[in-house]
């Protein structure tokens, strides 16, 4: 009877112990496997932006003017990305956010505190009627300035405008068409400036 006991004691300290070793690999692969899931690292990059001291000071940012003096982005250069906010009504005066398109810059470029940040990218998009449908319908085209400042110098050290693609076609009974500035176009002209070619 005691033999018994003994083997149940041990058959179920050794059942114990497997179970434990398969949930320890188990949690293990599910942290390995979050962390190569694209939209679970793009949560935690908007949680630790959203903690920084960055998005405090866009109102800041949006403010900041500079000099026109074109040159090279500036050594071990750390950037932040700010937009203009499309939903605000015409209007109401300008409001800036900070652009998505940060989170898709490479990680050695992305400032993670505001002073750490020494390059300010400003991109302020707008539409401009372009043309005008046979049923008198308007078609718009898609403009993204973007400037870039040198934090430190106080100087504009690039500025272009991306044109966007000619309005769509538009049927009969619609009043308007747009052409579009793709975000791949921006971060890639962004990118070239910072020396990185286009993959």
């Amino acid at each position: 009877m005691i033999r018994i006991n003994k083997n149940k004691r041990k058959f179920f300290f050794v059942t114990f112990l497997f179970l434990f070793m398969i949930s320890g690999c188990g949690s293990s692969n599910d942290e390995a496997a979050s962390s190569s899931d694209p939209e679970a690292i793009r949560e935690s990059q908007i949680s630790e932006l959203e903690n920084s001291d960055l998005i405090g000071n866009v109102d800041a940012y949006a403010a900041i003017q500079g000099v026109i003096a074109e040159g090279p982005a500036p050594a071990a250069a750390k950037v932040f990305i700010i937009e203009n906010d499309e939903s605000v009504e015409e209007g109401a005066g300008e409001k800036y956010v900070y652009s998505p398109l940060y989170l898709d810059f490479p990680a050695e470029l992305q400032a993670k505190t505001d002073a750490e940040m020494n390059v300010l990218v400003k991109l302020r998009s707008y539409y401009m009627q372009t043309a005008t449908y046979s049923n008198d319908g308007k078609a718009y085209t898609r403009y993204v300035q973007i400037t870039i400042l040198d934090r430190a110098a106080g100087t504009i050290i690039h500025q272009e405008t991306l044109i966007g693609s000619a309005p769509f076609s538009i049927g009969e009974k619609e009043s308007s068409g747009y052409g579009y500035v793709a975000d791949y176009q921006v971060l890639d002209t962004i990118l070239a400036f910072f020396g990185y070619a286009e993959k």
